[in-house]
Protein backbone atom coordinates (compact mmCIF):
# COMPACT_ATOMS: atom_id res chain seq x y z
CA UNK A 1 0.00 0.00 0.00
CA UNK A 2 2.58 2.71 1.24
CA UNK A 3 4.59 2.11 -2.26
CA UNK A 4 1.44 2.68 -4.44
CA UNK A 5 1.16 6.27 -2.56
CA UNK A 6 4.89 6.50 -3.55
CA UNK A 7 4.57 5.75 -7.00
CA UNK A 8 1.47 8.37 -7.35
CA UNK A 9 3.75 10.79 -5.66
CA UNK A 10 6.10 9.93 -7.76
CA UNK A 11 3.79 10.46 -10.65
CA UNK A 12 2.81 13.45 -9.63
CA UNK A 13 6.06 15.76 -9.72
CA UNK A 14 7.25 13.62 -12.88
CA UNK A 15 4.85 14.83 -14.21
CA UNK A 16 4.18 18.16 -13.11
CA UNK A 17 7.63 18.85 -11.72
CA UNK A 18 8.57 21.89 -14.20
CA UNK A 19 4.83 23.60 -13.22
CA UNK A 20 5.64 22.91 -9.68
CA UNK A 21 9.19 24.45 -10.23
CA UNK A 22 7.87 27.49 -12.23
CA UNK A 23 5.37 28.25 -9.04
CA UNK A 24 8.02 28.23 -6.81
CA UNK A 25 10.07 30.42 -8.75
CA UNK A 26 7.48 32.65 -8.81
CA UNK A 27 6.75 32.54 -5.01
CA UNK A 28 3.93 30.81 -4.51
CA UNK A 29 4.81 27.55 -2.45
CA UNK A 30 2.59 24.98 -3.94
CA UNK A 31 3.27 21.57 -2.64
CA UNK A 32 5.02 22.45 0.39
CA UNK A 33 4.67 20.94 4.12
CA UNK A 34 5.83 24.32 5.54
CA UNK A 35 5.72 27.51 4.20
CA UNK A 36 8.99 29.13 5.25
CA UNK A 37 9.32 32.64 7.28
CA UNK A 38 11.00 34.52 4.85
CA UNK A 39 7.90 34.01 2.27
CA UNK A 40 5.74 34.93 5.01
CA UNK A 41 7.58 38.16 5.91
CA UNK A 42 7.59 38.35 1.45
CA UNK A 43 3.62 38.05 1.16
CA UNK A 44 2.91 40.38 4.29
CA UNK A 45 5.08 43.21 3.09
CA UNK A 46 3.91 42.59 -0.62
CA UNK A 47 0.04 43.01 0.49
CA UNK A 48 0.78 45.92 2.37
CA UNK A 49 2.66 47.82 0.02
CA UNK A 50 -0.17 46.93 -2.80
CA UNK A 51 -2.91 48.00 -0.75
CA UNK A 52 -1.60 51.11 0.11
CA UNK A 53 -0.61 51.45 -3.18
CA UNK A 54 -3.99 51.36 -4.62
CA UNK A 55 -5.09 53.41 -1.93
CA UNK A 56 -2.89 55.93 -2.53
CA UNK A 57 -3.76 56.19 -6.01
CA UNK A 58 -6.92 56.83 -5.63
CA UNK A 59 -6.25 59.91 -2.76
CA UNK A 60 -4.17 61.34 -5.83
CA UNK A 61 -6.96 61.24 -7.78
CA UNK A 62 -9.39 62.95 -5.03
CA UNK A 63 -6.26 65.61 -4.38
CA UNK A 64 -5.50 66.30 -7.90
CA UNK A 65 -9.06 66.29 -9.05
CA UNK A 66 -9.41 68.87 -11.13
CA UNK A 67 -6.55 67.95 -13.88
CA UNK A 68 -8.73 65.58 -15.89
CA UNK A 69 -5.31 64.15 -18.22
CA UNK A 70 -3.80 63.08 -14.64
CA UNK A 71 -7.14 61.83 -12.88
CA UNK A 72 -7.38 60.01 -16.09
CA UNK A 73 -4.11 57.96 -16.22
CA UNK A 74 -4.66 57.04 -12.46
CA UNK A 75 -7.27 55.72 -13.18
CA UNK A 76 -6.79 53.59 -15.75
CA UNK A 77 -3.63 52.41 -13.70
CA UNK A 78 -6.03 51.80 -10.39
CA UNK A 79 -8.42 50.03 -12.37
CA UNK A 80 -5.51 47.85 -13.66
CA UNK A 81 -3.95 47.55 -9.87
CA UNK A 82 -7.99 46.69 -8.69
CA UNK A 83 -7.84 44.00 -11.36
CA UNK A 84 -4.87 42.30 -10.09
CA UNK A 85 -5.75 42.54 -6.84
CA UNK A 86 -8.78 40.74 -7.01
CA UNK A 87 -7.60 37.70 -9.10
CA UNK A 88 -4.62 37.60 -6.30
CA UNK A 89 -6.97 37.79 -3.50
CA UNK A 90 -9.38 35.48 -5.08
CA UNK A 91 -6.32 33.16 -5.69
CA UNK A 92 -5.61 33.17 -2.06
Amino acid sequence: MDNEVTKVKGLSYSRFGSIIFLLRLAGIPFKMKKIPTIYTLYMIIAIFCTCTTVVGMFVDVYIHRDDLGHVMTNIRASIAFVNVLWVFFYCR
